[in-house]
């Protein structure tokens, strides 16, 4: 049997540019600082905790209070502005590709670095809750991507080898999170999440379409999925 593990942010809802302009927004209105753009890409897939973490360290005296705090300030503001969203931004093609693997009886998963609300609220408002059998958030694993963790719980919980499962991410962090796991990875090319290095993705494609979803189930459907990307 094969697993599919799908990142959300990037992958299903083409939500990169609303936290490209939020999180500037945020770190230079409310923190007064002004975060330069291989910042914010530095930061695409990693957990909100582990974000806040490292620009502690790096402005110290701005961020004086404990990470979480500013986590949960942050996103209480982002909530709202997804919750206002009409139509939730979604990546094209997707939802062909959901209802295609549903349809061949693959299970898919979900591992997205994002708090579980956010992974809640979004799933709820594009009408993919009924796609996935189990779902994982930042919150769930000590570590954030590039740790393997977050990947490695789902294989355990599907009862399934590591190498039997195939990724679907969209950044740096994620994609070295799924080599580390010693799983395959596919890795999506969305010009919209920002400067990412996919190069250690198995496969790469830039859009869903009748041809890239049918050679992704012939993939799936192959003995080795190491062998066959």
């Amino acid at each position: 049997m094969k697993l599919v593990i799908f990142d959300m942010d990037g992958v299903l809802v083409d939500s990169e540019p609303i936290y490209h302009h939020f999180h500037p927004y945020y770190f230079e209105t409310q923190l007064g600082i002004t975060l330069s753009q291989l910042e914010l890409d530095s930061v695409t897939g990693v957990a909100p905790r582990e974000i806040f973490g490292r620009f502690k360290t790096i402005y110290p005296d701005l961020l004086p209070e404990p990470a979480v705090v500013y986590v949960e300030r942050e996103y209480d503001l982002l909530m709202e502005k997804f919750a206002s969203l009409d139509p939730l931004p979604l990546v094209n093609g997707i939802s062909d590709v959901l209802k295609r693997l549903d349809e061949e009886n693959i299970p898919m998963v979900l591992s997205s670095s994002n708090q579980r609300r956010m992974i809640e609220l979004c799933l709820d408002r594009s009408g993919f809750r009924p796609y996935f059998q189990n779902i994982l958030s930042g919150e769930d694993v000590p570590r954030s991507k590039p740790d393997p963790e977050i990947f490695l719980r789902q294989a355990a919980f599907y009862g399934v080898k590591p190498e039997e499962c195939l990724v679907i991410e969209d950044s740096t962090n994620g994609c070295r999170a799924a080599k580390a796991a010693g799983m395959a990875c596919l890795g999506y090319v969305n010009p919209n999440s920002g400067n990412q290095d996919l190069s250690l993705a198995d496969w790469r494609i830039d859009s869903w379409n009748e041809n890239t979803i049918s050679q992704l189930l012939t993939i799936l459907k192959r003995a080795d999925l190491q062998t066959a990307l």
